[in-house]
């Protein structure tokens, strides 16, 4: 069985996460031009459903909906 270096092995897990970060920009691009066809469309509606949605999952102001990640159920 063949052994992978210490050398090589570090190689492999900078490069995986400079691939992580690539496709991290790019899907936020991908978002970012979806948004702006959004808007140009006339479906601003669309658009602000959408990041209501993203902001009552995520930001913590949020938290007492059981939609969001932060939500602790009341303990009885």
């Amino acid at each position: 069985m063949k052994t992978i270096s210490l050398n090589r092995l570090n190689e492999l897990m900078v490069l995986g996460f400079l691939k992580l970060c690539v496709l991290w920009v790019v899907s936020a691009l991908c978002f970012q031009i979806f948004c702006m066809y959004l808007e140009f469309s006339g479906q601003e509606q669309r658009q602000r459903d959408m990041i209501n949605k993203m902001e009552w999952k995520f930001d913590g102001a949020f938290k007492n909906s059981p939609d969001n990640i932060w939500y602790e159920a009341p303990k009885k």
